[in-house]
């Protein structure tokens, strides 16, 4: 009888035991955990297909006047500018050129694909774009290429970025 009565008392104990494991965590300093580091998405460098891509980063920026979204590097002249001008309502593509007349470009994004005139101005070519077409819209989708090609041939590959879709939105 005395042995019954143990295993049932040792049974029990190993049960309320196994009710207590829980997976609470006993709450410490705050100090002991560290401080979550927010990193940047790496900047590609080649296409999905192996291509180098123009060198630089996008860098977006809004104000009350309108939206600009400035592809290049740092410290150097912008290789690729999408604009928009709220009061005007006018969303404008720059790009570096040393060309000195009009000429007409080849726009790949997103599937679709665009003739851009381009216009000369100072340090480049510009081009009035309309808002609404769907081609500027590729510029914001993530991890996509757009493709600039001149009319000799010559490509020029940019990143996209999500942020574009605020300067495409300014002027919508």
């Amino acid at each position: 009888m005395k042995f019954r009565h143990c295993v049932i008392l040792s049974l029990t104990a190993a049960l309320l035991a196994a009710c207590n494991d829980s997976e609470e965590e006993v709450a410490g300093p705050e100090a002991a955990r560290p401080a979550p580091i927010i990193t940047p998405a790496p900047t590609p460098t080649a296409a999905p297909d192996g291509t180098a891509l123009v060198a630089g980063a996008w860098n977006v920026s809004e104000d009350a006047g309108g939206a600009r979204a400035v592809y290049g590097e740092a410290g150097a002249a912008a290789a690729l500018t999408l604009a928009c001008d709220r009061m005007g309502g006018e969303l404008t593509m720059e790009l570096a050129s040393a060309a000195q007349a009009p000429e007409a470009w080849r726009l790949d994004a997103g599937g679709e694909a665009a003739r851009i005139d381009m216009n000369p101005v100072d340090g480049g070519l510009s081009a009035a774009i309309a808002p609404g077409l769907a081609i500027f819209h590729a510029f914001s989708t993530p991890g996509q290429v757009v493709v600039l090609t001149s009319p000799s041939g010559e490509r020029m590959q940019f990143p996209t970025h999500p942020g574009i879709s605020r300067v495409v939105e300014a002027c919508s």
